[in-house]
């Protein structure tokens, strides 16, 4: 089985435990998700979904998508633009660089050495400051793409 194929087998066993069925709009919004390297909205995958399966609407988007963040099967992610994105919970570590201009979410995972160990530190200050069990953390980075800065600069 592929990782594609597990993922969908974890979140559908995750759904039977609960009472919920693995519905076609809750399979198709996973393997959305899961094909895509950003924080997708729900209009994006609604738009993305609607010529394949124009019987899903944008409510039953919205409505998986709040339920899957309930259910811990996704991260919600606002950047100021009033729209929430979404991608699933299961994808490897990463920071985020968010521009503050145009709200493009720019993923990042290829930490240095030194990067690794700094937070490794700041987790273990933490834990021992606050007698916290830190399992998992998230960093987002505001500012401006190099896009918004050559404009700027224009």
């Amino acid at each position: 089985m592929d990782q594609t194929g597990a993922r969908q087998k974890g979140i559908t066993d995750g759904l039977k435990k609960r009472g919920l069925r693995m519905t076609l709009p809750r399979r198709v919004i996973i393997d959305i998700l899961a094909a895509a390297d950003t924080y997708l909205s729900a209009e994006d995958i609604y738009l993305e979904l609607h010529a394949d399966h124009p019987g899903i609407g944008l409510a039953t988007v919205y409505r998986t998508l709040v339920l899957f963040h309930k259910l811990g099967i996704v991260t919600k992610l606002e950047v100021g633009e009033g729209k929430a994105r979404f991608e699933l919970m299961d994808t490897e570590h990463h920071h985020l660089l968010v521009c503050e201009q145009c709200h493009k979410v720019v993923k990042y995972s290829d930490f240095t050495t030194r990067e690794k160990d700094g937070f490794a530190e700041l987790e273990r200050i933490v834990e021992q400051t606050y007698n916290f069990r830190i399992d998992r953390h998230m960093v987002q980075y505001y500012g401006l793409c190099p896009e918004c800065l050559a404009n700027e600069k224009a």
